[in-house]
Order: structure tokens, then C-alpha cells, then sequence
């Protein structure tokens, strides 16, 4: 049954009840106050992947060092061995003790030759700053050179876990994903899912706009997953 807007609210509301709480327990946890605010009263980090510098706040004590944390030393699979949450902790932590990221880094983050880092596999690797970046791999190219039957795995998983695979249940309304959900549940970013659509023909859409299930269908036949 498809989820009504009540219930749709109701759910959300729900949720960030339950986040509020989380970020009250957190903030007792680590303790400490910078300009007057503790620590859940400072944004925490919502970037795609995994943290880098470039996508963190160096002026808010919550992500000041969390992209140090990427890819330690000896680290295998994992970028990071815990979640965001313990490491904005720690990176609080720091900059109550007197820690600030004021000199220029001798090393840079390196993300893995895969489509998206992540915190659960690829932990890429830190090189000096001269080090060439390597070419990425694009979603296309990455399902493409995947074998035939794990290709079919991947398409099966995509069309169930969107509510797409018909099997005996009605068909989804049209227009009913955002284009952010549909390039989380692809594991891509929002801007390269955007491009596919633009070959698609789909031009002007952004994370919020909303896709049908035949334009899900074209994606997975333009990434070879057919």
C-alpha cells in the first residue's frame, strides 16, 4: 500500500524526533562549548561520500578534522571505522582542546578509481600533492564491465529496492521518485545521474525533480544493465 502524506509526515516527524534525541546524547557525550554552542547545536556534515576538505566546514568545530579521519594508516576497505557521528565527536573534541586546521596540508585525499567513495568500501588513499589524479570511472562504465549475471543482480536489486519490479504487485504511480533517491539507491552522485538524464534527453531537472518508472527503465538500459 503506498504511503499517504499523513502517514509520509508522520514518518518524518518521527524521525528527526528521533534525531534530536541522538544529538542530545551526543552533545552530553562530548561535553564542551565553542562561542556559547554545544555540540548539537553546531550543523553536522551532510556531504555525499565520504568527508574530504573540500566538502567540510573548516570554521565549524563539528567538521573541522573529520576528513582527517578518512583512510588512516593501515585502514583496509572501510574509509572510515566508525560512523560520521564518532568522528564530528572527536573532531569537537579537538577544537575545545585548542586544535585548529590552520596550516595548508602536505597531502591530499585520493578517492578510489569506483564511481563514489563511501563510508562502507573503497577507502581511496592519501598521496603527495603533486600526485596526478587518476581517471574515474564513470556509473556506466563501472556496471558495464561488470559480468553478465551480476549485471542481472544489480538490475533486479535496483528495480526492487525502487518498487519497480512488477512481479505481482501493481506498478508504482508515475512520478513518483526524485531524482536524490534514485542516485543514492545507484550509489552516484546527483550531478552524474543528472548528465544521464540529460543524454536521456531530460534536461533542466535537478535532486528534487521527480521520475517515472519508464525513465528508471531507460537509465538501467543506458547503463548496459539490460
Amino acid at each position: 500500500m503506498e504511503e499517504t502524506r499523513q502517514q509520509r509526515r508522520a514518518r518524518e516527524r518521527e524521525t528527526a524526533a528521533t534525531r534530536t534525541k541522538l544529538e542530545r546524547k551526543l552533545r552530553n557525550q562530548v561535553g564542551g562549548l565553542v562561542d556559547g554552542k554545544p555540540f548539537d547545536k553546531w550543523p553536522a556534515w551532510k556531504g555525499t561520500g565520504v568527508p574530504t576538505r573540500d566538502n567540510c566546514d573548516l570554521t565549524n568545530p563539528r567538521q573541522a578534522f573529520i576528513w582527517m579521519f578518512v583512510a588512516m594508516p593501515v585502514m583496509k576497505g572501510a574509509p572510515l571505522m566508525l560512523p560520521t557521528e564518532y568522528w564530528e565527536m572527536q573532531s569537537f573534541r579537538m577544537w575545545t582542546l585548542g586544535a585548529r586546521p590552520v596550516a595548508d596540508p602536505t597531502r591530499k585525499y585520493q578517492p578510489p578509481e569506483s564511481v563514489t567513495a563511501n563510508a562502507w568500501m573503497a577507502s581511496g588513499s592519501w598521496v603527495s600533492l603533486d600526485t596526478p589524479e587518476r581517471p574515474r570511472k564513470t556509473l556506466a562504465q563501472a556496471l558495464r564491465e561488470l559480468p553478465q549475471r551480476e549485471r542481472a543482480e544489480v538490475r533486479a536489486a535496483l528495480l526492487d529496492g525502487l518498487g519497480l519490479d512488477d512481479g505481482e504487485k501493481p506498478a508504482p504511480p508515475a512520478m513518483q521518485y526524485t531524482v536524490a533517491t534514485l542516485a543514492q539507491r545507484l550509489n552516484t552522485s546527483v550531478d552524474e545521474l543528472v548528465s544521464v538524464l540529460g543524454n536521456l534527453g531530460l534536461t533542466n531537472v535537478h535532486a528534487d525533480s521527480r521520475i517515472s518508472r519508464e525513465i528508471a527503465d531507460r537509465i538501467v538500459k543506458h547503463m548496459g544493465l539490460e
